[in-house]
């Protein structure tokens, strides 16, 4: 761990594991140099702290790519100290968060973490793991555009590594790029501008069975009172069944959100999303070791994909409710060690449902 190796035109503060950079901007975003001093900052064995006023919001993008290298977001109020924007843990200095977890007590949390946020927008939030040979012809974001087609009712219109984005979108153009990478990770963003908004990542990582690409979206879906919202679980679902027609799916959960009109990560708390429908791709089904035929008949799914290996789209709730009820239900029906093995196919689809590695119920 170093505390003064990292030089860097946003670094405001280093010590021992860590490195923070401090802005006042109301829209903190993953630009160029925002990623450069999280990339630099992990390579010299550190956590980056991103450090922000209690009125700032920080875009998917950043906040994801921030998470990923096991960051941290920390508010420093007005006139009040400051506190972890994923918990609300009340903090004596922003390198403090260093070290912390779990949910703090309500003696712990800082008041300004539960004052009422901007949600006031239905939203879709969906995790979708895929797994491509290399043996076999691969075009990468597949996934990415079958939810920008089904809710925001266009392709993606824009991607990039940082923000703002600017290249036009381009699957092509993307996967080659990704190839040139390789060994290393990638990590791209997309936008669809629409009536209704999305916004996504993907990252790609080689592993022993191929590259596996997960992709991420928040979508715009409705606001009060507009009947799109009505039909947002069946609309889930058939997302879901699309994205089990790309590559070999491995697991997916879509989610039914409240947010605000641009998307944005904001520093208060949000209400606990609610599960719509999982995909389990051919891989989890044999992890649980039944055919998928059991799940068709006993639990009601449907079954997608290749009829060969087919994978399922299980019905958990809507937005009124139920979901995480149905998902105990579910998972019950199986033997603990298996549904371990299932969670462990897709560690970032099991982690939106509070249940794989670095668990929380925040979509």
């Amino acid at each position: 761990m170093s505390a003064t190796a990292i030089r860097h035109p946003l670094l405001d503060g280093a010590g021992p594991g860590w490195a923070a950079t401090e802005t006042r901007a109301d829209v903190v975003a993953l630009t160029p140099g925002m990623s450069d001093f999280l990339s630099r900052t992990v390579a010299d064995g550190d956590r980056p702290i991103v450090v922000s006023g209690d009125h700032s919001r920080m875009t998917r993008p950043l906040s994801e790519a921030l998470s990923a290298v096991r960051g941290h977001w920390v508010v420093r109020t007005v006139d009040d100290g400051c506190y972890d924007a994923r918990t609300g843990r009340r903090l004596a200095r922003p390198e403090d968060v260093v070290g912390t977890g779990g949910i703090p007590r309500e003696a712990d949390a800082h008041p300004a973490f539960a004052r009422s946020g901007i949600t006031t927008r239905l939203q879709l939030a969906a995790t979708v793991s895929t797994r491509h040979r290399v043996s076999r012809p691969v075009r990468l974001g597949g996934v990415l555009e079958a939810a920008a087609t089904r809710f925001a009712g266009t392709a993606p219109t824009a991607w990039g590594p940082t923000e703002p984005l600017v290249a036009a979108w381009d699957r092509d153009d993307l996967t080659e790029r990704t190839r040139r990478r390789m060994p290393h990770d990638s990590r791209w963003a997309a936008v669809a501008a629409s009536d209704y908004p999305l916004v996504g990542t993907l990252h790609v990582a080689r592993t022993v069975e191929g590259l596996e690409e997960t992709t991420r979206v928040h979508a715009d879906v409705a606001g009060a009172g507009d009947p799109a919202a009505d039909d947002l679980g069946e609309r889930a679902r058939l997302f879901l069944a699309d994205a089990a027609a790309v590559g070999m799916p491995l697991m997916g959960v879509a989610l039914a959100a409240l947010g605000s009109a641009d998307l944005a990560r904001r520093c208060t708390a949000s209400p606990p999303p609610e599960p719509l429908a999982l995909l389990i791709g051919p891989p989890g089904v044999r992890a649980l070791g039944s055919p998928a035929e059991r799940w068709a008949d006993e639990l009601g799914a449907a079954l997608v994909g290749s009829p060969r290996l087919p994978g399922l789209v299980l019905t958990l709730g809507s937005v009124d409710g139920g979901g995480w009820r149905r998902l105990d239900e579910v998972l019950a029906a199986f033997d603990p060690h298996r549904v371990a093995e299932l969670l462990a196919v897709a560690p970032a689809a099991a982690a939106l449902l509070g249940r794989g590695p670095q668990a929380g119920r925040d979509a």
